[in-house]
C-alpha cells in the first residue's frame, strides 16, 4: 500500500510538471512521505535497537537478523563507537553495543520496559518475550554443539586475521624473531583452515542445522561474510575454496530476506572497507598492510566497472528503488557535501566533485528516477538530458559527483544491499550520460 501511494504521488508530480528540473526536494519528500522503507511493519515499535552507526559490528548484526526473522516492528538508535553518548554509557553497564529495549516486557503492565545487552542474551530474550514468533535459540544438543563450534571458529579466525609476520629485520636477533612470528602465523592459518573444514562437514544444509534458519546461522554470518570478501585481499585465503557446502550455505543466507534485504553487506562494501580497516588497524609502513590496501583499492575499482549493468531493466524491484529514493531525498544535503568534500577523512583515493550545487541537481534527478520504482533503470537510460536539470557547463562535475556517491555508498550502513545495487546502477548510468 505504501508503494502504491508513493507511485501515485510521483505520477501526480509528473502530471503537473513538464520536466524533471521543475520538481523540488519538497515535492519529492511529499512523494515518499507515506512510505516507511526502514520499518516495513507499520505497527507500533515493540523494540528499540541500539547498534553501531556503520553496521559493521558483528554482534549487532546477529541481533538485527533475528529481529527481522521474527518480523517484529522496531526502531533504531545509532551509537557512534568513537563517541558514545553519556546517556548510553549510563544506560548500558558494559557501554557496548548492541543493546535492545523491550517496550512491553510484562503482559500485565504495558508500560514496563526491559533492557538486555550481550548479543546471545538478546537472542534468547527475543525468543522468551515473543513465544509466538519463530524460536531461533534451540534447546538441543545439536544447537549447542554448533554454537560452540562457531565460537571456536571465531576465536581461531580472529587470531589468524590479526596475526602479523612482523616487519623486515635488520639483524640476527630480529631475523630469528621474525621466523618465529612467521611460524606462529602459519600455525594459526592451519588452525583456521582446519575449523573451516570442520564447518564444511558439519553444515546439514541448506542452513547450519537443516532446512530452517536458526540462531546459529545468525551467529555465523557476521564473521563469515567479512572473511569471504576480505581474506582473499588481506591474507590470500579464499574460505570457499573446495568448500561447496559452505558456498551453498551462503546461497541460502543470500536468499533469506531478513538477512539479505537489510542486515547483509555486499561484496563492494566489504572490499572497499578492507582498505580502510587495513589503514586503521595495520602497522604504518608494514609491507603486508600496504599490499592489502593496494589489492583492496584495485579490487574495488574493478567492481565499480560492473555497477552500471548490475541491474537489468526487468529486475529492478520497486520497493528497493523506493528505499534508495527515500535515503537520497532525506539525506541529499549531506550526500552533496560528502561527494564534494575537498578534505575527506576516509577513501581519500576517490576523487571528489567540485560543486555542491551541481551535485544537488544530479541527486534531484536521480531521486526522481528512483521514484519510478520498477522502471527506475529504464528512466535513467531514457530521460532527456535537458530534463535532468543540469546545465551544460555543470555536466562533467555532476557526473563526477554521481560516480563519487556510487563508490562511497556502503551497505548495510547507508541502506540495504538490493537498494544500493539499484542506486549505484542509476548513478553510473546518469554519470555516463552526462559525460556524453
Amino acid at each position: 500500500a505504501a508503494t502504491a501511494t508513493a507511485s501515485a504521488t510521483a505520477d501526480a508530480i509528473d502530471s503537473t510538471t513538464s520536466s524533471t528540473n521543475t520538481n523540488t526536494w519538497e515535492d519529492l519528500q511529499n512523494a515518499i512521505a507515506p512510505d516507511e522503507s526502514e520499518n516495513e511493519n507499520k505497527n507500533e515499535p515493540v523494540l528499540t535497537f541500539y547498534r553501531d552507526t556503520n553496521g559493521w559490528c558483528p554482534f549487532c548484526e546477529r541481533v538485527w537478523v533475528c529481529i527481522r526473522a521474527k518480523n517484529l516492528p522496531y526502531q533504531e538508535r545509532l551509537i557512534s563507537l568513537q563517541n558514545k553518548p553519556d546517556w548510553y554509557k549510563e544506560m548500558v553497564p558494559t557501554t557496548q553495543v548492541p543493546a535492545l529495549l523491550f517496550h512491553n516486557s510484562n503482559s500485565d503492565d504495558k508500560n514496563s520496559r526491559k533492557l538486555v545487552w550481550d548479543s546471545l542474551d538478546i537472542m534468547k530474550a527475543l525468543d522468551d518475550m515473543f513465544p509466538d514468533t519463530p524460536q531461533l535459540v534451540l534447546d538441543t544438543h545439536e544447537y549447542k554443539e554448533a554454537s560452540e563450534m562457531n565460537a571456536l571458529l571465531n576465536k581461531v579466525g580472529f587470531a589468524f586475521v590479526y596475526a602479523t609476520g612482523g616487519l623486515e629485520s635488520s639483524g640476527d636477533g630480529e631475523q630469528e624473531q621474525k621466523q618465529e612470528q612467521e611460524l606462529s602465523l602459519s600455525e594459526k592459518k592451519q588452525e583456521f583452515l582446519h575449523e573451516l573444514d570442520r564447518l564444511e562437514q558439519a553444515i546439514v544444509g541448506p542452513f547450519r542445522l537443516g532446512q530452517e534458519f536458526t540462531g546459529v546461522d545468525a551467529e555465523m554470518i557476521p564473521s563469515l561474510e567479512r572473511w569471504r570478501y576480505q581474506l582473499p585481499l588481506s591474507k590470500g585465503v579464499d574460505i570457499l575454496e573446495n568448500r561447496p557446502v559452505l558456498a551453498k550455505w551462503f546461497e541460502a543466507m543470500e536468499s533469506y530476506a531478513p538477512f539479505a534485504e537489510r542486515a547483509g553487506g555486499d561484496e563492494y562494501s566489504w572490499v572497499a572497507t578492507s582498505a580502510m580497516f587495513a589503514r586503521f588497524f595495520g602497522k604504518e609502513g608494514d609491507p603486508a598492510t600496504i599490499a592489502t590496501i593496494e589489492k583492496s583499492e584495485s579490487a574495488a575499482m574493478a567492481l565499480m566497472d560492473g555497477f552500471k549493468d548490475a541491474v537489468k531493466e526487468n529486475e529492478c524491484h520497486g520497493k528497493f528503488a523506493l528505499e534508495a529514493a527515500a535515503k537520497v531525498i532525506s539525506n541529499h544535503e549531506a550526500i552533496a557535501k560528502d561527494c564534494t568534500n575537498p578534505d575527506p577523512k576516509s577513501q581519500q583515493n576517490i576523487s571528489r566533485a567540485g560543486s555542491v550545487e551541481s551535485a544537488e541537481k544530479m541527486l534531484l534527478a536521480v531521486a526522481r528516477m528512483l521514484l519510478k520504482e520498477d522502471n527506475a533503470i529504464q528512466e535513467a537510460k531514457s530521460c532527456l538530458l535537458e530534463d535532468m536539470g543540469v546545465g551544460d557547463d555543470e555536466r562533467l562535475d555532476a557526473a563526477k559527483a554521481a560516480k563519487t556517491v556510487a563508490t562511497r555508498l556502503c551497505t548495510p550502513r547507508d541502506m540495504s544491499a538490493p537498494a544500493a545495487k539499484i542506486l549505484r546502477a542509476v548513478l553510473m548510468i546518469v554519470a555516463e550520460r552526462l559525460e556524453e
